[in-house]
């Protein structure tokens, strides 16, 4: 789950989870916007490290490296 804890730091985002199993973890991304807050629901895969964005226009996969580093976007 590091690189995802990585991922949230990168992004300024906070880590909201919601639960988990063997495989994966899921909740929400939450992105402070001045008194407000911005959320953005995920599933992240464990053993893939595959973090997948629900978003308006669908769901977005992000394949992240160790460091939470996206490696390569829509994988």
């Amino acid at each position: 789950m590091k690189p995802l804890v990585y991922y949230c730091r990168w992004q300024g985002a906070v880590l909201r989870l919601r639960g988990r199993d063997e495989t994966a973890v899921w909740g929400h991304l939450v992105f402070a916007a001045g008194e407000f807050e911005e959320t953005q629901e995920f599933r992240f895969n464990l053993q893939t490290r595959q973090l997948t964005l629900q978003k308006e226009t669908g769901e977005e996969h992000l394949q992240l490296d160790e460091m939470g580093i996206v490696v390569t976007p829509n994988a």
